[in-house]
């Protein structure tokens, strides 16, 4: 019994010893954010941007970077589809992140709905990055209201 005794502390001992040392974890190391709680108005059909994130510190010459949006949104009348984009910058004329997909309308034109995108890419030569969301109705010939909402950009 003491020989096996041994011969276990010692292969526990020689495991500890040989193991490797746990890779650092590479984590994110920079993050931007922003919420609103203020209504925005989406003027019937014009892409409108709904809230930015605000700048985040590129600490390397090439990053990457995930963005996570989201919106809370009464359709105005006659919506049929809600497009939601991610787009670097500050305006609604930037290059967008991901795909912009139309989401047909899960309830009446009126109705009050979530909608989400997230969007990953690399950077390289930028000092900071900054990214927006923005939202586009289609068919409304009313106005639509986002009624609160956030973005959150991370930085590795």
């Amino acid at each position: 019994m003491r020989t096996y005794s041994r011969f276990f502390c010692a292969g526990l001992l020689a495991t500890w010893l040989l193991a490797p040392a746990p890779a650092a974890a590479q984590g994110f190391s920079q993050i931007a954010f922003a919420t609103f709680t203020t209504d925005v108005t989406l003027t019937t059909t014009t892409e409108t941007v709904v809230v930015t994130s605000g700048p985040a510190t590129a600490p390397r010459q090439t990053v990457n970077v995930c963005i996570l949006a989201w919106a809370q949104l009464t359709t105005g009348t006659a919506t049929t589809t809600v497009t939601p984009r991610i787009q670097r910058g500050t305006a609604a004329t930037g290059t967008v992140v991901g795909d912009s997909v139309a989401i047909t309308v899960g309830a009446a034109a009126g109705s009050t709905e979530q909608y989400w995108a997230m969007a990953c890419e690399d950077r390289a030569d930028a000092a900071s990055v900054e990214y927006n969301l923005s939202l586009e109705q289609a068919s409304a010939t009313g106005n639509g209201s986002a009624l609160q909402g956030g973005i959150l950009v991370f930085v590795r």
